[in-house]
């Protein structure tokens, strides 16, 4: 692998942790109570849209990983290991937290096909040009 490849997967899984994190801090700033939803035992209704919008904020920050992975020149290979390094993540995520089941398994199930509707997204909007 050439430092172009191995900078893809650095700024790719950056993007991702990156966007993530801002998601989550506007998250805890507009819903104040999204912040403690891993210190509960149980979930109201409210809750589980929270637990449904940090789900669609990491999806989108994958989808952004994987459009950056594929602009700094990755390719498949540097998009399995973008999205393998942050199942890998979460899956240490899910282990330290509060086991929403259908929540955890979402992102794990979710972050590698993502990763790769971002490489498509980019293919598509930049061969239309």
């Amino acid at each position: 692998m050439n430092f172009k490849k191995i900078l893809s997967i650095i700024i790719g899984f950056g993007t991702i942790g990156l966007l993530s994190s801002v998601f989550a801090t506007i998250q805890g700033i507009l819903f104040p109570a999204s912040v403690q939803l891993f210190n509960q035992a149980s979930w109201s209704f409210y809750d589980i849209i929270q637990l449904v919008v940090k789900l669609m904020c990491v999806y989108l920050s994958c989808i952004a990983g994987g459009i950056v992975t594929s602009l700094c020149g990755g390719e498949n290979k540097q998009l399995y290991i973008v999205g393998i390094l942050i199942t890998l993540v979460i899956i240490w995520l899910w282990i330290s937290t509060v086991h929403v089941f259908w929540f955890w398994t979402l992102l794990i199930i979710g972050s590698l096909p993502f990763v790769f509707l971002g490489a498509k997204i980019k293919r598509q909007l930049f061969t239309e040009q």
